[in-house]
């Protein structure tokens, strides 16, 4: 993995299922005109498809191996599901999901192309009706609403790092 330059981070803005959908339509030209760039420390199929992986655990569910120590458990109910609430909150770029087989993290080579099917099928998903209600390993009980929150403000965390406008 490269390294990052946090000073090239600049948050997307988009707010609904429908803008991410626009969003990708607009990452998907820049990649075909040879445009796309990203200053992350994963490609860009790469940032894709871990959050398509996100929005499919969400829809899913995220299986037993996913559980998390009870301090993280408390702290994401008290802490984070507090601030997820925030409709036009930001995350920011920086935390480090454990390497141990972590279901989360994407392959070590993801092509643009598998990546932006991924992500693209999970929205369709959504788009088609499809809840989201499955307990956040951090958060807990989650409602589809919440979980678009999250999964909004995940995406414009990554596709923070593309250089694409």
């Amino acid at each position: 993995m490269k390294v990052v330059d946090k000073s090239k981070w600049a948050p997307k803005s988009f707010f609904s299922i429908q803008e991410l959908s626009a969003e990708l339509d607009t990452i998907e030209a820049a990649h075909q005109a040879g445009t796309l760039t990203t200053d992350g420390g994963w490609t860009v199929g790469q940032n894709l498809e871990h959050c398509g992986k996100f929005i499919g655990f969400s829809l899913d569910g995220f299986g037993p191996d996913m559980k998390l120590p009870l301090l993280f458990r408390i702290l994401g109910k008290l802490v984070f599901k507090r601030m997820a609430k925030n409709p036009k909150g930001q995350m920011k770029p920086g935390i480090k999901l454990p390497d141990s087989e972590n279901p989360l993290l994407p392959a070590n080579k993801v092509s643009f192309e598998d990546g932006m099917a991924l992500i693209r099928s999970q929205v369709t998903r959504i788009e088609n009706g499809e809840q989201m209600l499955h307990d956040s390993p951090l958060l807990g009980s989650m409602t589809n609403e919440l979980w678009t929150l999250v999964h909004l403000n995940h995406c414009r965390m990554h596709f923070g790092y593309f250089g694409y406008e």
